[in-house]
């Protein structure tokens, strides 16, 4: 089972809204339903009023003006000795729930995977594995040793396999 950790804080070049964050959110209901998630927390930055979002979807919620902070914190409240990080504004696509539950069964033990953007140039459609990392299901303790908080370096440090489903955009 897994903690979803939703990294909601604005990008440099667009702003998150929350209708986005709920989306992403209502993604992950399937694998909660099948059990693969069995709780959830949202990190986002002060005063972005998700509050309400986080209230409805029935997550916790750590406000943290640095993203590296908020994960920090979110692990350590997170119940689960696997994570699933996942940023907002993108959707788990349908599959991501049977390919992970067979990962786990069948797969290396504790190699973390790494969930990619949907393809959205005629490059990633192509060559998948150059499609920005969105997602990141890893153990809490190789996330903390790791260090940072941006996908990309994570997903590098901690040697992740791609997983073949992707995450579309919501925003």
């Amino acid at each position: 089972m897994l903690t979803a950790i939703l990294l909601a804080h604005d990008a440099p070049a667009r702003p998150l809204r929350r209708d986005a964050v709920a989306r992403s959110l209502a993604s992950l209901v399937e694998a909660c339903v099948q059990g693969l998630i069995a709780d959830a927390v949202l990190v986002g930055a002060p005063g972005r009023g998700l509050e309400r979002v986080a209230d409805e979807a029935g997550c916790a919620l750590i406000e943290a003006s640095d993203q590296k902070e908020g994960l920090a914190q979110a692990l350590a409240v997170a119940r689960q000795d696997d994570a699933l990080l996942l940023l907002a504004g993108y959707a788990v696509e349908r599959g991501f729930v049977d390919e992970v539950n067979d990962a786990f069964a069948y797969g290396e033990s504790g190699r973390a995977l790494v969930l990619r953007a949907a393809p959205s140039s005629v490059v990633t459609r192509f060559v998948p594995s150059l499609a920005e990392p969105v997602g990141l299901i890893a153990r809490k303790s190789a996330l903390r040793g790791a260090g940072g908080a941006e996908l990309k370096t994570l997903a590098k440090r901690l040697r992740s396999a791609d997983l073949k489903s992707g995450a579309r955009r919501t925003f």
